[in-house]
């Protein structure tokens, strides 16, 4: 069984991803809110009985009910408002962390560990000091999402396949992220042949993109 803690937009997201790719016969959607997360799973098991997909997605307030997972991703916590960047939610969102995975750890300690929470590289720190699990359990997915929000904003730019675009990002998932524009490229090309201005606002792009898509949510 994969869980799912946390039943909000990233979360129901994240279940139907999962389900989608078939990457387990069982999926558990987790929130404290009463209601939620049954109803979030009801509505998607309606989308993969279209589907014709024999994954289980099933909805809980109740954290005895993630035993032996086998992965569990931690989206709990609150989301950025507009003006806000990741590390304003720390205070906010360690708590909330910090719990989970106490949760975590009762009731999978067998399990590998995705923090989603922003700032995820400190909530994915939580994780590992307070699980007590090895490192090699503890995955952040901070760069994999930069990875394919640079992809987006080089294809918007250029015009090319996404098929053909290869992009590289590095560093914290937040501000000081580091685009690689030498290391990053579009069928073959490197990035850096772009002209400046180009360069400049991928740049600009890419390094603060939740702002853009929270001003608009």
């Amino acid at each position: 069984m994969i869980t799912i803690i946390g039943s909000g937009k990233v979360g129901g997201a994240a279940a139907l991803f999962t389900a989608l790719k078939k990457l387990d016969e069982q999926i558990l959607l987790l929130d404290v809110v009463k209601g939620l997360p049954q109803g979030e799973a009801m509505d998607l098991n309606h989308s993969l009985s279209e589907l014709g997909i024999d994954v289980e997605i099933i909805g809980s307030n109740d954290y005895s009910d993630m035993k032996n997972s086998k992965i569990v991703v931690v989206v709990a916590g609150s989301g950025r408002k507009p003006g806000m960047t990741r590390m304003d939610l720390l205070k906010i969102n360690a708590g909330v962390v910090k719990d989970v995975v106490e949760n975590i750890k009762k009731y999978s300690k067998d399990s590998f560990i995705i923090p989603v929470t922003n700032p995820l590289d400190p909530m994915a720190h939580i994780a590992y000091k307070v699980s007590g699990f090895s490192r090699n359990r503890i995955f952040g997915m901070g760069n994999m999402l930069d990875i394919s929000r640079f992809t987006q904003f080089i294809h918007e730019a250029t015009g090319y396949s996404r098929q053909s675009i290869r992009a590289l990002v590095i560093g914290q998932h937040g501000e000081n992220m580091l685009p690689l524009m030498r290391f990053s490229s579009v069928s073959g090309i490197p990035l850096i042949s772009l002209t400046f201005s180009v360069l400049s606002s991928l740049l600009r792009l890419c390094l603060n993109p939740a702002i853009f898509v929270s001003g608009l949510l």
